[in-house]
């Protein structure tokens, strides 16, 4: 077991699981017709994510449903260059990511870099923090999402992305 976790108390609980989806509609019909639910759908753009290193554009439908301590993220891409496109190219739908929230991202980062696992994508809020994918796929099949969410961060609107 490691002395220094890139992941500790709180920020080691799990906040979301994302799942990439083809039809986001005909998803939230047959999760409903299952119990699940309610979720809110809105369009997610990204004006100047940081993919694999480089600035692009990608745009998202989202679907966010609350269950217990976990929210459930179903997401359906639309266009641009992202590592949801490329899930879908390569796996097809399925499970994508787990979500952590922390207080620093950088430093989060960080950690994950000292330990050889790379950023996928990386983005920054309008009103400060971010969100980075980091390539923990390759060891467990999951990618991990971390998140250092701005003040006043609202859920159901979420975040401002810059540009």
């Amino acid at each position: 077991m490691p002395k220094n976790k890139v992941l500790e108390g709180a920020e080691a609980e799990i906040c979301q699981v994302g799942v990439v989806v083809k039809d986001l509609d005909r998803t939230i019909e047959y999760l409903s017709s299952l119990g699940l639910g309610p979720f809110s759908v809105r369009t997610s753009t990204h004006p100047a994510a940081i993919v694999h290193g480089k600035k692009a554009f990608y745009q998202l439908r989202i679907a966010h449903s609350q269950q217990g301590p976990v929210q459930l993220e179903l997401i359906e891409y639309q266009k641009g260059e992202s590592i949801y496109k490329e899930f879908l190219e390569q796996k097809g739908e399925g499970l994508h990511h787990i979500l952590f929230k922390v207080r620093d991202i950088n430093a989060t980062v960080d950690r994950f870099a000292q330990m050889g696992i790379d950023a996928l994508l990386r983005d920054r809020f309008v009103e400060g923090g971010g969100i980075a994918y980091v390539d923990t796929g390759k060891i467990g099949g999951i990618i991990t999402e971390i998140a250092q969410l701005p003040p006043n961060f609202d859920p159901k609107v979420g975040g401002r992305y810059q540009e």
